[in-house]
C-alpha cells in the first residue's frame, strides 16, 4: 500500500470519496489513446469480476482470450494471475478506441485515479502525471468508474484482496517449512541421518545410496513436494475464479461467494 507521502508526490495532494468530483473529464479522450498504447507490462491485473465482465461482453471464455493473446499469465506477488497483454499496447485497442470500454477491467476504469484502503472503505487519489490530457473537467468519481452497485463491488474487491493475501501466506508457509526441513537435513550428522532413514522406513535405501546421495535425494524430494503443493494452490485458484465459466446471466457476487467457499475448501486439502 502506498504511504501518504508517496501519494503527495504523484497526486494533487487530496484523497477523495466516491461521491466527490475530481478533474477526470477528457471529452471522451478524443484523439488520444496513449494510455492504451503504452507498454504497461503486467499492471492491468484482472479480478474475477473483470473476468465475468469480459466473458459477458466478448462472449469468449478465459481460455479463448488466453489463446488469442488478449490475456496472459504472470506470477505477481507470489501468485499466478491473469492480466491484459500490454507489451505493445492493449490488444483490445482498435483504431485508437477501446473495443471493450463498456466492460473494461477495473484498473482501466480507475485511470488516472489511484485507490487505497482507509479502514474498511476506499479512498481515491488523482495521479497528476499519468493522463496527457491537460484540460480536464470535474467528474464525480462514482460516475467515472461507471460500476453498477459500487458499494457491493468495493466489498468484493476487499474480499478478493484479503483472499490473495491468504493465498500468498499459504505459499510462503509451504516454502518456509520446506526450507526449515532442508536446513535440518543439511545439518544432520551421518549417524543422525541414518536414524532418520530408519525412522522413515528407508534404512535399505540409505545403505544402498550412502549418506550424501541419500541426503541430496531427500532434499530434492522436499523441494519438489513443496513446489508441487504451491503449483496446486495456484492452479486451484486460477481454475475456480477464472477458468471455470461464469453464468453471465446471473448475479456475479453470489457466484463469487460460492466459488470462494469452494476454493477455501479445496485449499485446505493441499
Amino acid at each position: 500500500m502506498l504511504r501518504y507521502e508517496d501519494i503527495k508526490d504523484i497526486s494533487d495532494g487530496r484523497l477523495y470519496d466516491a461521491d466527490e468530483k475530481a478533474l477526470l473529464g477528457t471529452d471522451g479522450c478524443k484523439g488520444c489513446s496513449h494510455c492504451c498504447e503504452s507498454d504497461m507490462g503486467h499492471s492491468i491485473v484482472l479480478t474475477p469480476y473483470d473476468m465475468y465482465q469480459l466473458s459477458k461482453g466478448t462472449g469468449k471464455s478465459f481460455d479463448e482470450l488466453l489463446v488469442s493473446f488478449h490475456l496472459e499469465l504472470s506470477v505477481i506477488d507470489d501468485v499466478v494471475l491473469p492480466h491484459l497483454k500490454m507489451e505493445s499496447g492493449c490488444k483490445f485497442l482498435e483504431e485508437g478506441r477501446c473495443s471493450i470500454h463498456q466492460f473494461r477491467p477495473g484498473i482501466c476504469r480507475l485511470f488516472p485515479l489511484g485507490r487505497i484502503y482507509e479502514g474498511d472503505s476506499f479512498k481515491y487519489f488523482l495521479q497528476v502525471n499519468e493522463c496527457l490530457k491537460i484540460s480536464r473537467t470535474p467528474v464525480k468519481i462514482s460516475d467515472w468508474l461507471g460500476i453498477e452497485d459500487l458499494e457491493k463491488n468495493s466489498a468484493f474487491i476487499s474480499k478478493w484482496h484479503k483472499f490473495l493475501k491468504y493465498e500468498t501466506k499459504r505459499i510462503c508457509e509451504i516454502r518456509e517449512m520446506a526450507g526449515f526441513e532442508v536446513k535440518r537435513l543439511e545439518g544432520l550428522e551421518e549417524k543422525d541421518l541414518a536414524d532418520h532413514a530408519t525412522a522413515t522406513g528407508e534404512a535399505e535405501v540409505y545403505e544402498e545410496k550412502g549418506a550424501e546421495l541419500y541426503r541430496n535425494d531427500k532434499i530434492e524430494e522436499i523441494n519438489e513436494e513443496s513446489e508441487y503443493r504451491v503449483k496446486e494452490i495456484m492452479k486451484t485458484v486460477l481454475r475456480i475464479f477464472f477458468m471455470d465459466k461464469y453464468d453471465t446471466d446471473s448475479d456475479f457476487y453470489s457466484q463469487f461467494d460460492g466459488r470462494m467457499k469452494q476454493c477455501l475448501k479445496e485449499l485446505r486439502h493441499i
